[in-house]
């Protein structure tokens, strides 16, 4: 059974903010925009988004104008379901809502009210769950996080939510999707108001679950982490410590420093704190193998711990001790961005890849600039483990998902 967490919410005497440069300053001085995804005008018409800083003023790029139509409630919902994106169509594939009170499969009605504070004042948290072939893996582990997360936040368990029927929720809506592999968002948002700041006056919390499908893994993409990635110095601001360890949807610093990573052809951006350590990386965790074989994980104090770095130190240890080839040892504590550049190996862990090897950092490359021994052995061990029909799997790992009573599915 999954424990609600009962503490209140109570604010830091003292809530620390890691010196870093002034945002003004890095956005005066970020490159352009990516060309491919800015440089043209959108399927619709719209007009292109700059290409310069963001203090630089948007060029109109036609000074016509047209009329805005307003929709009657049939002409709304044909425009729902004219405008799905191509994501929408193809992967969206079932979404729980508690403002609906249950499950829709259809992508054009997986929506939020404009009244959601989670969505206009970005007063909401999440966790990313894997389905993997018809089991959700560590379910109880991610609604504990989000639990956690919640109350940092001070979103309240809706009254008729609690943690057994979220924990159902999430199970019934993979159900409903019908996909055996895939991708599960779980958000809590503190719910719907008067566009208030506080969320005071928010009737009850709001919690929605959105599955979606595994894209088919571009054949250029296939053997990605044998060649490893190019990653650069983040110029973003490093989040202050309270909100670093909040996983709130909200995480703008993070979208900014992947922009700006892509922006300048690399694969990835590793963010420093205001120490000049490393943090972490958009929406995974930074490893560091020593020259003498210990890896480094940076500490959760500073950044948001992905569920697939949790358990790597969980298993770390066993696989030392049964001979993991070229590591001794595994600690947590602070290295320095000049430190890590000089490891043997650096790997990128969580996220959709896994765990990604690092061949280059900026302009330097790493050791020999090959996927190193260790990293592709902790990538085999953490998809061993997230293999449902693995000898070792457990309920506690891998919980089934109930597809045959709900959709008539058989396994």
């Amino acid at each position: 059974m999954i424990s609600p967490v009962s503490h209140a919410w109570s604010a830091p005497s003292a809530m620390c903010v890691v010196p870093s440069p002034s945002p003004t300053a890095w956005f005066k001085t970020r490159p352009p925009l990516h060309p491919r995804r800015h440089e043209c005008v959108g399927r619709r018409g719209h007009a292109p988004r700059a290409t310069a800083g963001l203090d630089t003023p948007i060029a109109p790029t036609s000074t016509r104008t047209y009329p805005v139509r307003r929709l009657d409630a049939d002409e709304a919902i044909e425009a729902m379901y004219a405008r799905q994106s191509r994501w929408q169509r193809e992967r969206a594939a079932a979404f729980f809502s508690s403002e609906l009170g249950g499950i829709v499969t259809d992508p054009a009605l997986m929506l939020l009210h404009a009244d959601e504070h989670g969505f206009h004042r970005g007063h909401a948290v999440y966790e990313t769950l894997r389905l993997e072939d018809g089991h959700i893996y560590l379910l109880k582990r991610h609604l504990q996080r989000l639990f956690l997360s919640m109350v940092k936040a001070d979103i309240p368990l809706a009254p008729d939510l609690g943690v057994d029927q979220m924990a159902r929720t999430v199970l019934e809506t993979a159900a409903a999707s019908t996909k055996l592999s895939g991708t599960i968002k779980v958000i809590a948002c503190a719910g719907r108001d008067d566009l208030g700041l506080a969320g005071t006056t928010c009737a009850a919390s709001s919690f929605y679950v959105l599955v979606s499908s595994t894209a088919p893994l571009p054949k250029s993409k296939e053997e990605e982490y044998l060649r490893g990635w190019h990653v650069k110095t983040s110029p973003v601001p490093a989040i202050p410590d309270y909100f670093a360890t909040l996983r709130s949807v909200g995480n703008l610093a993070v979208v900014l420093s992947q922009h700006d990573a892509e922006a300048g052809g690399f694969d990835m951006g590793i963010m420093q704190d205001g120490q000049g350590n490393v943090a972490a990386a958009p929406g995974s965790n930074v490893a560091c193998l020593t020259q003498d074989g210990v890896l480094v994980v940076p500490p959760f104090d500073r950044c948001l711990a992905d569920a697939t770095t949790e358990r790597m130190l969980e298993l770390l240890p066993q696989a030392i001790r049964s001979g993991m080839e070229g590591i001794s040892a595994v600690e947590q504590r602070h290295i320095s961005i000049a430190e890590a550049k000089k490891c043997i190996e650096v790997m990128l862990v969580g996220g959709d890849p896994v765990l990604m090897p690092v061949r280059k950092w900026d302009d330097e490359q790493i050791a020999d600039g090959q996927a190193g021994i260790v990293a592709l052995q902790i990538r085999v061990m953490l998809l061993d483990d997230m293999d449902p029909h693995a000898e070792h799997a457990a309920l506690d790992t891998h919980l089934p998902v109930p597809y045959g009573g709900l959709t008539g599915m058989g396994l």
